[in-house]
Protein backbone atom coordinates (compact mmCIF):
# COMPACT_ATOMS: atom_id res chain seq x y z
CA UNK A 1 0.00 0.00 0.00
CA UNK A 2 2.92 2.44 0.60
CA UNK A 3 4.46 1.23 -2.73
CA UNK A 4 0.68 2.29 -4.29
CA UNK A 5 1.00 6.04 -2.61
CA UNK A 6 4.69 6.82 -3.37
CA UNK A 7 3.59 5.76 -6.91
CA UNK A 8 0.26 7.96 -6.78
CA UNK A 9 -0.20 10.98 -8.63
CA UNK A 10 -2.92 13.49 -8.97
CA UNK A 11 -6.64 12.08 -8.04
CA UNK A 12 -5.37 8.72 -7.90
CA UNK A 13 -2.76 9.63 -4.50
CA UNK A 14 -5.83 11.21 -3.27
CA UNK A 15 -7.69 8.53 -3.91
CA UNK A 16 -5.46 5.98 -2.73
CA UNK A 17 -4.64 7.99 0.19
CA UNK A 18 -8.29 7.42 1.10
CA UNK A 19 -8.48 4.12 0.83
CA UNK A 20 -5.02 3.53 3.15
CA UNK A 21 -6.81 5.76 5.73
CA UNK A 22 -10.45 3.65 5.08
CA UNK A 23 -8.22 0.44 5.72
CA UNK A 24 -6.55 1.82 8.71
CA UNK A 25 -9.25 2.73 10.62
CA UNK A 26 -11.40 -0.64 9.97
CA UNK A 27 -8.34 -2.27 11.07
CA UNK A 28 -8.08 -0.45 13.84
CA UNK A 29 -11.71 -0.56 14.95
CA UNK A 30 -11.66 -4.29 14.35
CA UNK A 31 -8.63 -4.83 16.70
CA UNK A 32 -10.30 -2.31 19.37
CA UNK A 33 -13.11 -4.34 18.80
CA UNK A 34 -11.55 -7.64 20.01
CA UNK A 35 -9.22 -6.85 22.56
CA UNK A 36 -12.85 -5.01 24.13
CA UNK A 37 -14.28 -7.99 23.68
CA UNK A 38 -11.43 -10.04 25.33
CA UNK A 39 -11.23 -7.47 27.94
CA UNK A 40 -15.04 -7.88 28.64
CA UNK A 41 -14.92 -11.64 28.45
CA UNK A 42 -11.93 -11.50 31.02
CA UNK A 43 -14.10 -9.52 33.13
CA UNK A 44 -16.71 -11.58 33.37
CA UNK A 45 -15.18 -15.09 34.36
CA UNK A 46 -12.62 -13.56 36.21
CA UNK A 47 -14.81 -10.66 38.19
CA UNK A 48 -12.91 -8.90 41.17
CA UNK A 49 -13.02 -10.52 44.62
CA UNK A 50 -15.27 -8.24 47.11
CA UNK A 51 -15.56 -8.64 50.39
CA UNK A 52 -18.46 -7.94 52.86
CA UNK A 53 -18.54 -4.34 54.14
CA UNK A 54 -20.77 -6.09 57.33
CA UNK A 55 -21.49 -9.49 59.15
CA UNK A 56 -24.59 -10.57 61.02
CA UNK A 57 -23.37 -9.23 64.37
CA UNK A 58 -23.28 -5.59 62.73
CA UNK A 59 -26.76 -5.72 62.12
CA UNK A 60 -27.47 -6.93 65.95
CA UNK A 61 -27.57 -10.97 65.23
CA UNK A 62 -26.41 -12.63 68.20
CA UNK A 63 -26.78 -16.11 66.60
CA UNK A 64 -24.81 -16.66 63.56
CA UNK A 65 -21.52 -18.87 62.37
CA UNK A 66 -18.85 -18.68 60.16
CA UNK A 67 -18.87 -21.68 58.14
CA UNK A 68 -17.15 -24.03 55.67
CA UNK A 69 -18.70 -26.53 53.25
CA UNK A 70 -17.41 -28.14 50.32
CA UNK A 71 -19.38 -28.06 46.80
CA UNK A 72 -19.32 -31.65 45.25
CA UNK A 73 -16.82 -30.95 43.14
CA UNK A 74 -14.57 -30.49 46.24
CA UNK A 75 -13.97 -26.75 46.09
CA UNK A 76 -13.83 -25.22 49.70
CA UNK A 77 -16.51 -22.91 50.11
CA UNK A 78 -17.13 -19.72 52.83
CA UNK A 79 -20.17 -18.59 54.12
CA UNK A 80 -22.17 -17.30 57.11
CA UNK A 81 -25.40 -19.54 59.13
CA UNK A 82 -28.13 -18.20 60.79
CA UNK A 83 -30.37 -20.75 62.48
CA UNK A 84 -33.94 -20.43 62.18
CA UNK A 85 -35.67 -18.93 65.09
CA UNK A 86 -35.96 -22.67 67.57
CA UNK A 87 -39.26 -21.47 68.38
CA UNK A 88 -40.03 -22.16 64.55
CA UNK A 89 -40.11 -24.52 61.80
CA UNK A 90 -37.12 -24.60 60.75
CA UNK A 91 -37.50 -22.88 57.87
CA UNK A 92 -33.91 -21.81 56.01
CA UNK A 93 -33.07 -20.25 52.77
CA UNK A 94 -29.91 -19.79 50.76
CA UNK A 95 -29.00 -16.61 49.71
CA UNK A 96 -27.08 -16.41 46.54
CA UNK A 97 -25.35 -13.12 45.61
CA UNK A 98 -24.09 -11.61 42.02
CA UNK A 99 -21.42 -11.83 39.99
CA UNK A 100 -18.39 -10.06 41.56
CA UNK A 101 -20.57 -9.83 44.83
CA UNK A 102 -20.42 -11.55 48.24
CA UNK A 103 -22.37 -13.25 50.92
CA UNK A 104 -22.96 -9.65 52.27
CA UNK A 105 -24.36 -8.65 48.93
CA UNK A 106 -27.95 -10.24 50.14
CA UNK A 107 -27.45 -9.53 53.93
CA UNK A 108 -30.51 -6.81 54.03
CA UNK A 109 -33.00 -9.31 52.64
CA UNK A 110 -31.34 -12.13 55.01
CA UNK A 111 -32.53 -9.64 58.16
CA UNK A 112 -35.68 -8.95 56.86
CA UNK A 113 -36.85 -13.09 56.84
CA UNK A 114 -35.00 -13.74 59.93
CA UNK A 115 -37.30 -11.55 62.03
CA UNK A 116 -40.18 -13.69 60.46
CA UNK A 117 -38.26 -16.54 61.88
CA UNK A 118 -36.40 -17.74 58.66
CA UNK A 119 -33.11 -19.17 58.79
CA UNK A 120 -30.38 -18.09 56.60
CA UNK A 121 -26.96 -19.37 54.91
CA UNK A 122 -25.31 -16.54 53.13
CA UNK A 123 -22.27 -18.41 50.76
CA UNK A 124 -19.79 -16.40 48.58
CA UNK A 125 -19.85 -18.66 45.69
CA UNK A 126 -16.37 -19.95 43.66
CA UNK A 127 -14.09 -17.77 42.65
CA UNK A 128 -15.90 -15.01 45.30
CA UNK A 129 -15.15 -13.24 48.76
CA UNK A 130 -13.50 -15.83 50.55
CA UNK A 131 -14.39 -19.34 48.56
CA UNK A 132 -11.76 -21.35 46.68
CA UNK A 133 -12.27 -21.00 42.81
CA UNK A 134 -10.34 -19.45 39.81
CA UNK A 135 -13.01 -19.30 37.43
CA UNK A 136 -16.37 -18.06 37.22
CA UNK A 137 -18.78 -19.58 34.96
CA UNK A 138 -21.72 -17.43 35.32
CA UNK A 139 -24.51 -19.97 36.71
CA UNK A 140 -22.97 -23.08 34.92
CA UNK A 141 -20.80 -24.84 37.62
CA UNK A 142 -21.91 -22.55 40.31
CA UNK A 143 -24.78 -24.87 40.61
CA UNK A 144 -22.36 -27.05 42.24
CA UNK A 145 -21.93 -24.47 45.07
CA UNK A 146 -25.86 -24.38 46.18
CA UNK A 147 -25.95 -28.08 45.94
CA UNK A 148 -23.34 -28.19 48.41
CA UNK A 149 -25.08 -25.22 50.28
CA UNK A 150 -28.15 -27.35 50.54
CA UNK A 151 -26.02 -30.67 51.62
CA UNK A 152 -24.62 -28.26 54.35
CA UNK A 153 -28.32 -27.53 55.74
CA UNK A 154 -29.75 -30.81 54.92
CA UNK A 155 -26.77 -32.15 57.96
CA UNK A 156 -27.94 -28.74 60.33
CA UNK A 157 -29.82 -30.46 62.85
CA UNK A 158 -32.05 -26.79 63.06
CA UNK A 159 -33.22 -26.85 60.03
CA UNK A 160 -36.63 -28.76 58.57
CA UNK A 161 -35.37 -30.95 55.09
CA UNK A 162 -38.85 -30.06 53.92
CA UNK A 163 -38.53 -25.93 54.43
CA UNK A 164 -35.70 -25.31 52.00
CA UNK A 165 -35.97 -22.04 49.74
CA UNK A 166 -33.28 -19.84 47.58
CA UNK A 167 -33.20 -16.38 47.24
CA UNK A 168 -30.87 -15.23 44.30
CA UNK A 169 -29.74 -11.99 42.55
CA UNK A 170 -28.89 -10.75 39.10
CA UNK A 171 -26.23 -13.78 38.57
CA UNK A 172 -27.52 -15.46 41.86
CA UNK A 173 -30.80 -15.17 40.56
CA UNK A 174 -30.03 -17.38 37.11
CA UNK A 175 -28.35 -19.42 39.41
CA UNK A 176 -31.09 -20.20 41.60
CA UNK A 177 -33.42 -21.23 38.96
CA UNK A 178 -30.66 -23.50 37.51
CA UNK A 179 -30.21 -25.34 40.60
CA UNK A 180 -33.83 -25.36 41.61
CA UNK A 181 -34.67 -27.21 38.60
CA UNK A 182 -31.64 -29.46 39.51
CA UNK A 183 -31.52 -30.20 43.00
CA UNK A 184 -35.65 -31.81 44.30
CA UNK A 185 -34.16 -30.62 48.20
CA UNK A 186 -35.51 -26.82 47.15
CA UNK A 187 -38.83 -26.15 47.82
CA UNK A 188 -39.31 -22.55 46.54
CA UNK A 189 -37.14 -19.78 44.98
CA UNK A 190 -36.95 -16.36 45.14
CA UNK A 191 -35.32 -14.67 41.67
CA UNK A 192 -34.25 -11.18 41.74
CA UNK A 193 -33.12 -9.24 38.47
CA UNK A 194 -32.12 -12.86 36.85
CA UNK A 195 -31.23 -13.25 33.10
CA UNK A 196 -33.25 -15.67 30.90
CA UNK A 197 -30.10 -16.26 28.68
CA UNK A 198 -26.57 -15.75 29.28
CA UNK A 199 -25.62 -15.13 25.77
CA UNK A 200 -29.11 -12.94 24.50
CA UNK A 201 -27.81 -10.56 27.67
CA UNK A 202 -24.02 -10.70 26.53
CA UNK A 203 -25.73 -9.43 22.78
CA UNK A 204 -27.16 -6.59 24.73
CA UNK A 205 -24.81 -5.55 27.06
CA UNK A 206 -21.69 -5.27 24.46
CA UNK A 207 -23.97 -2.48 22.73
CA UNK A 208 -24.97 -1.04 25.87
CA UNK A 209 -21.13 -0.84 27.57
CA UNK A 210 -19.19 -0.14 24.21
CA UNK A 211 -21.30 1.26 21.72
CA UNK A 212 -19.97 -1.87 19.39
CA UNK A 213 -22.79 -3.57 17.62
CA UNK A 214 -23.69 -6.85 19.06
CA UNK A 215 -22.21 -8.87 15.95
CA UNK A 216 -19.47 -9.99 15.20
CA UNK A 217 -18.41 -8.65 18.89
CA UNK A 218 -20.84 -10.14 20.97
CA UNK A 219 -19.88 -13.74 19.74
CA UNK A 220 -16.37 -12.93 20.53
CA UNK A 221 -16.87 -12.33 24.31
CA UNK A 222 -18.97 -15.56 24.33
CA UNK A 223 -15.74 -16.88 22.50
CA UNK A 224 -13.23 -15.76 24.68
CA UNK A 225 -15.38 -16.54 27.82
CA UNK A 226 -15.42 -20.29 26.91
CA UNK A 227 -12.05 -20.36 26.19
CA UNK A 228 -11.29 -19.06 29.19
CA UNK A 229 -13.63 -21.12 31.58
CA UNK A 230 -13.38 -24.20 29.79
CA UNK A 231 -16.96 -24.60 29.04
CA UNK A 232 -19.76 -23.66 26.95
CA UNK A 233 -21.34 -20.94 28.89
CA UNK A 234 -23.56 -19.96 26.61
CA UNK A 235 -25.89 -22.79 27.90
CA UNK A 236 -26.46 -20.86 30.83
CA UNK A 237 -30.01 -20.48 30.01
CA UNK A 238 -32.59 -20.47 32.73
CA UNK A 239 -35.55 -19.89 30.25
CA UNK A 240 -35.14 -23.79 29.67
CA UNK A 241 -34.75 -24.85 33.09
CA UNK A 242 -37.72 -22.57 34.73
CA UNK A 243 -40.79 -24.89 34.08
CA UNK A 244 -39.29 -27.44 35.75
CA UNK A 245 -39.27 -25.98 39.06
CA UNK A 246 -42.75 -27.15 38.89
CA UNK A 247 -44.33 -27.76 41.21
CA UNK A 248 -42.62 -26.01 43.33
CA UNK A 249 -43.33 -22.45 43.42
CA UNK A 250 -40.94 -19.36 41.71
CA UNK A 251 -41.25 -15.64 42.38
CA UNK A 252 -39.79 -13.58 40.14
CA UNK A 253 -38.84 -9.90 41.05
CA UNK A 254 -37.48 -7.07 38.76
CA UNK A 255 -36.98 -3.32 38.43
CA UNK A 256 -38.59 -1.93 35.68
CA UNK A 257 -36.24 0.62 35.11
CA UNK A 258 -32.74 -1.74 34.89
CA UNK A 259 -30.15 -0.83 32.83
CA UNK A 260 -28.56 -3.96 33.43
CA UNK A 261 -30.77 -6.74 32.79
CA UNK A 262 -33.51 -5.77 31.27
CA UNK A 263 -36.90 -6.17 32.92
CA UNK A 264 -38.27 -8.27 29.75
CA UNK A 265 -36.27 -11.27 31.10
CA UNK A 266 -38.38 -11.63 33.87
CA UNK A 267 -41.35 -11.44 31.79
CA UNK A 268 -39.81 -14.03 29.22
CA UNK A 269 -38.74 -16.18 32.72
CA UNK A 270 -41.96 -15.57 34.24
CA UNK A 271 -44.17 -16.79 30.86
CA UNK A 272 -41.70 -20.41 30.54
CA UNK A 273 -42.39 -21.02 34.24
CA UNK A 274 -45.62 -22.88 35.30
CA UNK A 275 -47.59 -22.41 37.88
CA UNK A 276 -47.51 -21.89 40.52
CA UNK A 277 -45.38 -18.63 39.85
CA UNK A 278 -45.86 -15.05 40.80
CA UNK A 279 -44.10 -12.26 39.35
CA UNK A 280 -43.69 -8.56 41.02
CA UNK A 281 -42.15 -5.79 39.10
CA UNK A 282 -41.10 -2.61 40.63
CA UNK A 283 -41.77 0.83 38.99
CA UNK A 284 -38.29 3.08 40.00
CA UNK A 285 -36.02 0.19 40.52
CA UNK A 286 -33.00 -0.50 38.56
CA UNK A 287 -30.80 -3.34 39.50
CA UNK A 288 -29.85 -3.59 42.56
CA UNK A 289 -31.57 -1.94 46.02
CA UNK A 290 -35.30 -3.76 45.47
CA UNK A 291 -35.70 -3.95 48.73
CA UNK A 292 -34.57 -0.83 49.87
CA UNK A 293 -37.03 0.72 46.69
CA UNK A 294 -40.18 -0.15 48.28
CA UNK A 295 -39.57 -2.02 51.93
CA UNK A 296 -42.84 -2.43 53.22
CA UNK A 297 -44.00 -3.85 49.82
CA UNK A 298 -41.16 -5.91 49.30
CA UNK A 299 -41.82 -7.50 52.29
CA UNK A 300 -45.16 -8.05 51.99
CA UNK A 301 -44.80 -9.70 48.81
CA UNK A 302 -41.74 -11.87 49.67
CA UNK A 303 -42.26 -12.70 53.03
CA UNK A 304 -46.16 -13.99 51.88
CA UNK A 305 -44.69 -15.75 49.44
CA UNK A 306 -42.99 -17.73 50.95
CA UNK A 307 -44.92 -18.00 54.19
CA UNK A 308 -47.27 -20.10 51.60
CA UNK A 309 -45.20 -21.93 49.60
CA UNK A 310 -42.18 -22.96 52.30
CA UNK A 311 -45.00 -23.07 55.60
CA UNK A 312 -47.98 -23.89 54.20
CA UNK A 313 -49.30 -21.17 56.13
Amino acid sequence: MIAILRRGKGKHYWRNLLLFAALTVLVGTVAGGVWLARTRAMALVHPGRTQPACTPADRGVARWEEVRFSSPDNLQLAGWFIPPDPQSDGVTLVFIHGLGGNRGGLLDEAMMLTRHGYGALLPDLRNHGQSQGTVTTLGYTEVEDVRGAVAYLLARPEVNPERIGLVGSSMGGALAIRAAARIPEVRAVVAQSAFSSLEENINEGVHALTGLSPFPFAPLVVWFGEREAGLRIRQVRPVDDVAQIAPRAILLIHGEQDPVVDVSNSLRLYEAAQEPKALYLIPNAGHGGLLAADPAEFERRVVGFLDVHLRGR
